[in-house]
């Protein structure tokens, strides 16, 4: 097994100790297969980790709060314990599972109560039993209480504290809280504080999302192996980019509906996809050895269509550049086979070599920045004034267009509401037009965010309503009254002084008849 250098050890504590916040540690270990993701997702009240009966489901570290008789801690499910195994993926999983029992105050070690003490959980628990930390022994999958009779082997382990559980219908799981309650340390825990931006890293499976989750995290946060499919559960680490504090969260890769194999893979997806619905910034990874695939052009169009901002993130630019691409027709094909993604700016990395990699949160931050930025009415309305005077409104059937205002009517992402003499057909050259005009003035172009244009119908302009709420409440002024048109003559409204003129109509024969 490879051995991790000091600098990772003491980062990779740090993140436990940061997701901590001062709260006491549990961490679930145990045999790959025993229940400890089902009794994770019991524990915290939710199912926030994938539950399959495939042995090695769980590979990174899963880690969540919970709370029991007043008292606050945080849970980590960790990978199966298997000594022996000689996969990459099982050997890393190992690894993580015992750094986390290294950082932890309590140590639940779950075995199978079905298939009884094996060899590998008296060596396992030997391991644990090595850095002194409390150890509770929960016995998993005893649904009857007969079967409490077959799984006495526990009691030959010597650990005084064993407890008798079925996760999956939560039965015994109060006494295993109010035994890793007596043993949590005392201990004053900082406020759970919400981070100021989310970020997610999305893309197909095998484009390098967890390499590059690990180069900007510092150390290995997340398994990384040379086949698809590895990520399953979400993971998730806190940064500092420029003084603002981001969650920055690696996904599953989503492949084509028709190509998910598999229930395990089903539910990794739809993590995923949950995960694109809770952030506000998605990173999306391509392969830029293979440009923007049919399926990149789905999830784009997912993130589009859910209001989200978005970076494209050209990973394995080290690769393509061998290829003879470059960077300017990259993205100008790009952008002109695909119009709708010219909001979303693109940065070109290599996870192996680290180039470009910097570039990715601060693009990402500035999404997110203009995703919720908000703008003065009267900004906007100068901005359309301009617009206006470069460009005639189109006409719309046999009417002109008229923009009488703009204003601002919501943010995350903004929206403009433009107030006009018609709402319905109007061309999309000229809404393109608008928008291009107002990205260009707002400091939008390429900055991530979508831009939400609405019409809406209304009888006065702008400077109509201004000038009507200037005469209300008051006598009326010379300066109020309009400008009489062209030739001099002043209209007159009509009154009792003014009848209205007799209107002649053509009678047959071509005699003119009045009527009043």
């Amino acid at each position: 097994m490879a051995r991790k250098s000091k600098a990772d050890m003491r980062a990779e504590a740090s993140l436990i100790a940061t997701a901590a916040h001062g709260l006491p540690v549990v961490v679930l270990v145990g045999r790959a297969n025993v229940g400890k993701s089902t009794l994770f997702n019991r524990i915290v009240r939710r199912g926030r980790a994938i539950v399959s009966p495939i042995a090695g489901t769980t590979r990174d570290l899963n880690m969540a709060r919970a709370a029991h008789e007043g008292r606050e801690f945080v849970v980590i499910d960790s990978g199966g314990l298997e000594l022996y195994a000689h996969e990459h993926t099982t050997e890393r999983a190992v690894e993580e599972a015992l750094r986390a029992v290294a950082e932890a105050d309590v140590v639940v070690f779950v075995m199978d109560g079905r298939a009884g003490l094996a060899s590998g959980d008296s060596e396992a628990l030997a391991l644990i039993r090595e850095t002194g930390r409390p150890t509770i022994v929960a016995v998993n999958k005893i649904d009857q209480p007969s079967h409490e009779a077959a799984a006495a082997d526990a009691y030959v382990l010597g650990v005084p504290s064993v407890t008798f559980v079925s996760a999956a219908h939560g039965l015994g799981v109060g006494e295993l809280l109010d035994a890793i309650v007596e043993q949590l340390p005392t201990r004053d825990a900082a406020p759970e504080t919400l981070p100021d931006l989310r970020l997610a890293l999305i893309g197909r499976p095998n484009v390098g999302k967890s390499s590059l989750l690990n180069r900007l995290a510092g150390f290995d946060r997340a398994i990384v192996d040379d086949r698809p499919g590895t990520t399953r559960d979400p993971v998730d680490i806190r940064l500092s980019v420029n003084g603002r504090d981001v969650l920055l969260i690696d996904t599953a890769g989503i492949r084509r509906p028709t190509k998910v194999d598999g229930d395990l893979e089903h539910h990794s997806v739809g993590r995923a996809i949950e995960v694109i619905r809770r952030a506000e910034v998605l990173i999306l990874v391509i392969d830029a050895t293979e440009g923007i695939t049919d399926q990149d052009v789905r999830l784009a169009r997912l993130v589009e269509s859910n209001d989200r901002a978005m970076v494209i993130v050209c990973n394995k630019w080290d690769a393509a550049a061998k290829l003879d691409k470059h960077v300017p027709a990259f993205v100008r094909d790009n952008y002109r086979r695909y119009p709708f993604l010219e909001f979303a700016p693109m940065v070109f990395t290599s996870a192996i070599t680290g180039d470009g990699v910097d570039h990715i949160l601060p693009a990402a931050t500035r999404a997110g920045v203009a995703w919720h930025a908000n703008f003065q009415t009267a900004l906007l309305n100068r901005i359309l004034a301009e617009t206006v005077a470069t460009l005639d409104p189109p006409l719309v059937g046999r009417r002109r267009l008229k923009l009488m205002y703009v204003t601002q009517i919501g943010s995350a992402p903004p929206r403009l509401a433009f107030f006009t003499n018609l709402e319905h057909d109007i061309p999309a050259h000229y809404i393109r037009f608008l928008e291009n005009r107002f990205r260009a003035a707002l400091d939008l172009e390429s900055a991530g965010t979508p831009l939400r244009l609405e019409f809406r119908r209304t009888g006065r302009s702008w400077v109509e309503s201004r000038q009507k709420r200037t005469t209300e409440g008051r006598p009326p002024r010379p300066s109020d009254t309009p400008k009489p048109p062209r030739g001099g003559e002043v209209l007159t409204p009509r009154g009792e002084g003014n009848p209205p003129k007799r209107r002649q109509r053509t009678a047959p024969g071509g005699r003119t008849r009045k009527k009043f």
